[in-house]
């Protein structure tokens, strides 16, 4: 496991290996949403259907899906979250995700408020963004670190220098878990600006947050950050031994890994990410400059992936509605059948 491994863990796709689901998911439009609301009230395959009706509900059904903000299952919490990044109806959905994105009422709660921050992030793109914005300045100054932390990567993400900011502060807070999301949080976010600070980290108590030092640095960096990256890795990995040694004589794994994140990260495949990513910057520079010119934006706009509305961070889930009149592929009846086919199962 990496710090890359561990974003890419957060875009798991819910539909994965559910085929009727994903056709649903795929097919269904908002003639669909009555169906999908009373499939999600009879409360099978909840969550992937709260996730469908997102993406394609009229935006009155953005109250029914807020009704499950405080279910008990975290995965349909989560789940809410995600849909009320998707439905249009910012008044309803945007006071509902700093709830969720603010919640510490269970262990398993930092998925849902990370979804709630990726929601938040795609609602503040929008032109009509200002709103979530400030939302999200305010939760700056909450007490909760990790709420503190969440919102300034959102604020961030959605290009407001102030979450920028609070990130490269919190990368000294004393809580190490704060100063590993935001590390992670520059990391993702290239943050040249942050060099300095997450320089700094290389030399942290926690293994952890070294090791997103590394992963951030990497993407920062060039081909001449190599030496100072084997360097922080060689000594983190001699810290690592030590720490190691400690738990043989006795002391808890639980606690190490606590503490100081021992186990949490493979440092040598960190290392030769880091080293991959900043090989590659020069390329990336390049392009740049190509792309400061009108011929150069287009070529790279064409090479631009489309992405869709995500669980997570980064799978892309979703079609346009309608997209089948188009295409030609069938509409309304697959869906039908699609879910004739869902209930008659279940």
């Amino acid at each position: 496991m990496t710090p890359a491994d561990r974003l890419a863990a957060r875009a798991a796709d819910p539909f994965c290996a559910r085929g009727v689901l994903g056709a649903i998911h795929e097919l269904a439009d908002s003639t669909h949403s009555n169906a999908l609301a009373n499939l999600i009230t009879a409360g099978t395959f909840r969550p992937e259907l709260l996730i469908t009706l997102g993406k394609v509900g009229l935006p009155r059904y953005a109250n029914f899906i807020g009704r499950y903000k405080d279910d008990a299952g975290a995965e349909v919490r989560q789940a809410v979250a995600t849909a009320l990044g998707l439905i249009d109806n910012v008044t309803v959905a945007l006071p509902a995700l700093v709830h969720l994105l603010a919640a510490r009422t269970a262990a398993d709660e930092f998925p849902v408020r990370w979804e709630a921050s990726e929601s938040l992030i795609r609602i503040a793109k929008r032109k009509d963004g200002d709103g979530a914005r400030r939302r999200l300045a305010e939760l700056l100054s909450e007490r909760d670190a990790m709420t503190v932390t969440l919102g300034a990567r959102a604020l961030a993400a959605a290009g407001d220098a102030r979450g920028v900011q609070k990130l490269r502060d919190l990368t000294t807070h004393a809580d190490a878990r704060v100063r590993e999301e935001a590390t992670l949080a520059l990391g993702a976010l290239a943050d040249v600006g942050g060099r300095e600070a997450l320089g700094r980290r290389l030399q942290d108590v926690s293994l952890a947050v070294r090791a997103t030092a590394v992963y951030a640095l990497g993407r920062i960096g060039d081909a001449s950050m190599a030496a100072t990256l084997r360097a922080a890795v060689q000594q983190a990995l001699a810290y690592e031994q030590a720490l190691e040694q400690r738990k043989q004589r006795g002391e808890p794994e639980a606690a190490l890994r606590a503490q100081y994140g021992l186990g949490d990260y493979d440092l040598r495949e960190t290392l030769q990410q880091a080293l991959d990513d900043a090989g590659r910057r020069p390329l990336r520079a390049s392009r740049r400059r190509r792309a400061r010119s009108g011929a150069g934006r287009a070529r790279l706009a064409d090479r631009r992936p489309s992405r869709g509305p995500r669980w997570g961070m980064g799978v892309a889930l979703v079609t346009p509605r309608n997209e089948h009149r188009r295409t030609g592929e069938p509409g309304a009846a697959a869906v039908g059948g699609a879910v004739n086919q869902f209930r008659e199962n279940h």
